[in-house]
């Protein structure tokens, strides 16, 4: 029965629609302005038409003049002679609604011919195109010009062709109506206006060779040979390709003359000259103390050498500079390269290394104290003053190689703990002989107490303590929790937090000393009801002797931070996992 009424909902939707579709306005439209053809050719005219129902019903072709132009009943437009006349197209469902549209019959140009005064223009100059059609009866006898490449030559709508560089271009010529094409390639020429000579000047040894190269500019020139002399051949001679032999000591002029204008050319000098063999510096290392000055010294060989002069270069001018006379300035700790070259041409060159030498003016280190665990290696790095100094080495020794030992040979050092005391580590700077003094605390304040023992007798907590440190432990504070078998948690103390039982052992323990059974006071305990579990850990203690911070404080109460809680649990085959 559902889909029964879904259908009729559909039919009667359905039909509501075409009743809407047969009230809308028939639209007739083309998608262009008029239609060209030329003469003998046809083409199918298609219209849009809404809406769907009458688009369906079709529509009716009609020209105003069956002798400029025929259409078929689908449409198909035939151009029988040139002229202009009207297409209309009409709706079948509703006459009233149609689109005209204007045709054009024409001659179509069947061959363009396209002719000049030459092909060829020079650079910035013009030529006039010509343009002749056939048949000389066309319709349209107009022409669009384009250019195959601007950058060569560009071509007005005048058919003026200008010639922008060299190269060559193709001109093409298009007729109005778009059925004939016509061409012509143009040659752009360039003329020398000038040559440039690299390198400008030279120098060279006796025998030796220097390449010159030589550019016609502009470069778009289109004759680029050059003819090559020289006004002294005494001194060098030159080849076709513009390779210099040196012949003797003194100076020549080379010139380079276009061979397409023997107006333009260009020359350069060269010099023939006794070049440098080597140069040497009078030392691998210069060291000079920050902010003094050295002097560097060198020798240019052969003795003969026609230019004695030479150029200097540092290669990190924040450690170090130098001058034209070669005094070299110290501004900063460190190593840098200076280098001497021959100023010759002969490209000759000697380094060494400066070194910026900063000297010690004292050493620190950040804390007073410092704590290492027995049997425990920490590394420290004291401070040298300044940053930068260049020698960091150091001695270092204890004052007490029974508690702790010290190993370095620069400020950074380690201290190695051996037995629970107090000594001193000095270091001393190998320059200046500065010293620093650091106190060295060996033991861990929280390894102070060791559990011997923490069970279950009579079902009662028991405990047994030892002092591991080299202080007089005079409390030692502690909390403990408890469970049953079922490892649910039992009431450990009467008031505040039920199931934690907090207490200390305040009777004084010397080193290695154990606590007395009986001596511990537990705060508000309960009766341990069903007690079987027992977790126990030392949160704090005290000392009248006291122990030191790292800025050399003496403290004499110790707490742990209940992160570094070691809990011990009994019995130990106790799994800690179901303690809630």
């Amino acid at each position: 029965m559902k889909k029964i009424l879904a259908i009729l909902t559909a039919l009667t939707l359905l039909a509501g629609g075409f009743a809407l579709a047969e009230n809308a306005a028939v639209s007739v439209t083309y998608s262009k302005s008029d239609i060209t053809l030329a003469v003998g050719t046809s083409t199918s005219v298609k219209v849009s038409v809404t809406p769907y129902i009458a688009k369906k019903k079709g529509v009716t072709y009609a020209t105003s003049d069956a002798a400029v132009a025929t259409v078929t009943e689908k449409g198909r437009l035939t151009a029988v002679a040139q002229g202009d006349c009207q297409l209309t197209v009409t709706s079948v469902y509703d006459s009233t609604a149609s689109v005209s549209i204007p045709v054009h019959v024409i001659v179509p140009v069947e061959k363009l011919t396209l002719t000049a005064d030459g092909t060829s223009v020079a650079v910035g100059k013009a030529l006039l195109l010509n343009v002749a059609y056939d048949p000389a009866n066309a319709t349209q006898q107009s022409v669009t010009f384009t250019s195959s490449s601007d950058s060569v030559a560009t071509v007005s709508q005048a058919g003026l062709v200008t010639g922008v560089k060299r190269g060559t271009a193709t001109i093409t010529a298009l007729s109005a109506d778009g059925n004939a094409k016509a061409y012509l390639k143009i040659t752009v020429a360039q003329s020398p206006q000038s040559i440039s000579i690299t390198p400008e000047s030279s120098k060279a040894a006796i025998g030796k060779t220097v390449k010159l190269k030589a550019t016609v500019l502009p470069k778009s020139t289109n004759d680029q040979t050059i003819t090559w002399s020289s006004d002294d051949e005494s001194v060098a001679t030159v080849t076709t390709k513009g390779v210099v032999t040196l012949k003797g000591i003194g100076t020549a002029n080379i010139t380079a003359t276009a061979n397409a204008d023997a107006f333009i050319s260009s020359s350069v000098t060269v010099q023939g000259v006794q070049l440098a063999q080597s140069i040497a510096l009078d030392s691998d290392l210069y060291a000079v103390v920050l902010g003094q000055t050295t002097q560097l010294h060198q020798t240019v060989l052969p003795n003969t050498t026609t230019d004695q002069s030479f150029t200097y270069k540092v290669n990190n001018t924040r450690i170090a500079t130098v001058d034209a006379n070669g005094l070299v300035t110290a501004l900063k700790g460190g190593k840098t390269t200076v280098t001497v070259t021959t100023a010759d041409g002969s490209k000759k060159h000697d380094s060494a290394t400066i070194q910026v030498l900063v000297p010690v003016t004292g050493v620190t280190y950040k804390y007073r104290d410092v704590r290492v665990g027995v049997g425990n290696r920490n590394s420290y790095t004291a401070s040298v003053q300044p940053s930068d100094a260049t020698n960091k080495n150091m001695t270092w020794v204890s004052s007490d190689e029974s508690i702790a030992t010290v190993k370095g040979t620069t400020n950074r050092f380690s201290v190695k703990g051996l037995r629970w005391g107090r000594c001193k580590v000095t270091g001393t700077t190998e320059d200046g002989s500065f010293t620093v003094e650091i106190n060295v605390n060996v033991g861990s304040l929280d390894k102070a107490i060791t559990v011997l023992d923490a069970s279950i007798r009579d079902g009662k907590p028991y405990l047994s303590l030892r002092n591991a440190s080299n202080m007089n432990i005079t409390e030692i504070r502690y909390r403990m929790v408890g469970y049953d078998a079922t490892y649910n948690k039992v009431k450990m103390s009467t008031s505040g937090d039920l199931y934690v039982l907090q207490g200390v052992y305040d009777t004084p323990l010397a080193e290695g000393e154990v606590t007395g059974h009986g001596q511990f006071t537990f705060y508000n305990r309960s009766d341990y009801p069903n007690l079987a579990i027992l977790k126990f850990c030392v949160t704090g203690w005290t000392t009248d002797t006291g122990y030191y911070t790292s800025n050399g404080q003496k403290q004499m109460n110790y707490n742990l931070s209940d992160s570094n809680w070691n809990w011990i649990i009994y019995p130990a085959s106790t799994n800690p996992d179901l303690l809630k």
